[in-house]
């Protein structure tokens, strides 16, 4: 299954950006216009986040998330050919953030969210920091297409760690390294997470990534994508702690969520917005 994909994807990864962005373009009518994918999850999450904005400017943003949504992946395929000059000329960052923990022999967890283009910033940390790059990532069921994606996810050296793996972060044992966490997902146990106000709605978040930074008294960063326009992206790194261990417990995670609101706030329709991230119901 992986080299059937390879076969069919690469050519269309060898095309130029501005062709896959028609692609792109048309995919979007398919999705929005005619299957209509997801389309009241996000038109409800929306109406729920933004209770400010009208009707008009909702749908607004839907359509320039839509757009967005299926720019990322065909990005995302562009990966698989993509040279890392011109990767490093689309997302840019103040990277001297890293350079200078590293300079501090500190390990550092990175706490970003599901903003476009996740799949872009992660290789582009890659590239430009000095320590070792590892990613926490979840495993996609069909074996080929998961295979696919840690191709993809670690072409620029980073090592990718499963959820599922429970010996997996002993591989960083001995090395200064950087942890990247896209820590908006929905957790998989709730019982063990953290209930907090997300855009006007009580929804669940990971413990782990606090925990981890806090045992390992590393860095925490908050990591924001902006999108510049088409194909360009901007990543503002904010150091949060120097050492998660000497703050209380709950505070990274309180402050990370602050933080994703703001970034939600800022660019509306630069997150994805058709996960159900508001699904469980506290109890």
């Amino acid at each position: 299954m992986y080299y059937l994909l390879l076969i069919f994807l690469y050519p269309l990864a060898l095309l130029p950006l501005r062709v896959l962005y028609v692609l792109s373009d048309v995919i979007y009518v398919l999705l929005y216009h005619i299957a209509g994918y997801r389309k009241q999850v996000v038109l409800s999450n929306l109406r729920n986040a933004f209770p400010e904005k009208d009707d008009k400017e909702i749908r607004r943003i839907m359509r320039l998330f839509y757009h967005s949504f299926c720019d990322q992946w065909m990005e995302t395929l562009k990966l698989l050919t993509i040279s890392p000059k011109e990767l490093n000329k689309r997302i840019t960052g103040n990277w001297e953030v890293f350079h200078e923990l590293n300079r501090e022999d500190k390990n550092t967890y990175i706490l970003l969210g599901h903003t476009f283009n996740w799949e872009w910033g992660n290789v582009a940390l890659q590239y430009n920091n000095p320590q070792q790059f590892a990613g926490v990532y979840q495993p996609v069921a069909n074996k080929g297409f998961d295979k696919l994606m840690l191709r993809l996810r670690s072409r620029g050296g980073g090592w990718m760690i499963s959820m599922k793996a429970k010996k997996g972060f002993q591989r960083l044992d001995g090395v200064r390294y950087l942890v990247g966490l896209i820590a908006d997902q929905n957790p998989s146990n709730i019982k063990g997470s953290i209930w907090l106000p997300f855009m006007h709605r009580p929804a669940p978040f990971f413990k782990g990534p606090e925990q981890l930074a806090t045992r390992a008294k590393a860095a925490v960063t908050f990591v924001g994508i902006k999108k510049i326009k088409r194909g360009y992206y901007n990543l503002t790194i904010s150091l949060f702690t120097k050492d998660a261990s000497q703050l209380e417990s709950g505070v990274v995670t309180k402050a990370y969520v602050a933080f994703m609101e703001q970034q939600l706030r800022e660019q509306p329709e630069n997150w994805l917005w058709s996960h159900k991230r508001w699904k469980h119901q506290q109890s």
